[in-house]
């Protein structure tokens, strides 16, 4: 699975030192693909902040290999498809 290019989306993770560890597996994964990541890409999770990004080019990246790559290292993450607002009730 990947993001839509020039669509919505976001990857949430558990805690803030979790954003670089995320970065650093998806440039290893990819180092072309990462040059395209969106700088807001990658958020802590909470209630608060229940907003996609807008994904420009990052399309490539094939998500359910991050997912279990970043499971693997113990860093919990998920990745979001899509549009997605506050609005929406938890």
């Amino acid at each position: 699975m990947t993001f839509e290019r020039n669509g919505y989306g976001r990857i949430f993770v558990q805690k803030e030192e979790d954003i670089q560890k995320v970065k650093d597996i998806i440039k290893e994964m990819d180092e072309f693909e990462y040059e395209y990541l969106p700088e807001n890409l990658i958020a802590v999770f909470s209630q608060e902040n229940m907003e996609a990004v807008y994904t420009h080019k990052f399309d490539d990246l094939d998500t359910n290999e991050l997912t279990r790559k970043c499971w693997e290292r113990g860093v919990y993450m998920f990745c979001w498809f899509g549009e997605m607002t506050w609005y929406y009730d938890l």
